[in-house]
This record gives structure tokens, sequence and C-alpha cells, in this order.
């Protein structure tokens, strides 16, 4: 009988792994021992961007920062030219952040990325204004487990638009039990 040896090659779950000489910086701050074994990716100054369970941190050799929690992010995006990611806020007035990634494939790590902010979303109702604008009005958990609403124009908004997502907001919010 022939034996077979397995090779452990790099796979793509481990490929997005926080490494061991920075998981000590996790215990000395706010992070638990299961951040450790979230999603991580190295940037292109040294740092690690880790998708913990409060939020996106940076780590590195002297610590951690906490960059924000799931439900304040509006959206990421990945440019792979310049393999800068962006993280967009909810709130508008908020700079967006951005790094820069080692990896030029990032695909499975923006994958999970987005399916944490994606997890903060309870409902959603988009509709567009008479001159073609669209609004977007959500219901969101915070990480305390409490909802809240965020509204959205792609533009904007003459009175007639502004009433008209006004609207929307105080439907949504009524449909999952939020005062109007």
């Amino acid at each position: 009988m022939r034996g077979y040896r397995t090779v452990k090659a790099m796979t793509p779950a481990m490929k997005f792994k926080l490494p061991k000489s920075l998981v000590n910086a996790l215990h000395a701050s706010f992070l638990t021992k299961t951040d450790a074994k979230r999603p991580a990716i190295e940037l292109a100054d040294g740092a690690w961007l880790l998708l913990a369970n409060l939020g996106p941190v940076v780590v590195t050799d002297e610590g951690v920062a906490f960059i924000g929690h799931w439900h304040e992010i509006q959206h990421a995006v990945w440019e792979a030219n310049s393999q800068m990611l962006i993280i967009r806020w909810v709130d508008p007035a908020r700079e967006p952040w951005h790094c820069v990634t080692v990896e030029d494939d990032v695909r499975r790590f923006m994958s999970q990325l987005e399916e944490f902010v994606e997890y903060t979303y309870i409902s959603t109702a988009s509709r567009q204004t008479a001159d073609g604008t669209w609004i977007r009005a959500s219901i969101r958990r915070s990480s305390n487990g409490n909802l809240f609403s965020t509204l959205t124009a792609g533009g904007d908004l003459n009175n007639e638009g502004e009433k008209l997502a006004f609207e929307l907001e105080k439907n949504l919010r009524e449909s999952v039990g939020l005062e109007g």
C-alpha cells in the first residue's frame, strides 16, 4: 500500500489571518481572544487591518487603533489599480478612512468585510424622486443592539424630495416598531 503525504499549502483562509507576532498586542487591548482568529490583511505600512467583533481595527507592534463600529460604515470599496481600501461612513461629515493593502487580490477579505457591514442592516427601502434622485432609508442595528435609521440621497433634494425622503424613513421606522 502506497502512502500519501499531505502538504499544507497556504489556503485563502490562512492568507487573511493576523500574524502570531501581533496577537499579543490584542491581549493588551479592548479586543477579545476570538478577535485574533478573525480575518485580517496586511497593509503597506506594515500594520494589519483586523475585522474585529466591534468593527475594523488597525493592529501594529505598538498596539491597536479602533477605526469604527460596523454600524457606522456605509460601505467599503477596494480600488485594484492603487490597492487602496476606502471605508465610507454613514455620517457624511466624517472623512473616509483609507489604507493601501499589500495583497493584490482581496476579494475574499472584502467579501467578509461587507458581510460584517451588511449584518447591521435590518431593513432598507428606496424611492426615486420626480427629478430622478434616489433616496434610501435603512434600519440598522448598533453594536449594543439598538435599532436606528439612516437616510441617504444620491443628490440634492427639493422640497418634494425631502418630503418623500422623510415619509420613506417614517414608514420604514414604523414597520420595525420604531417611533416615526
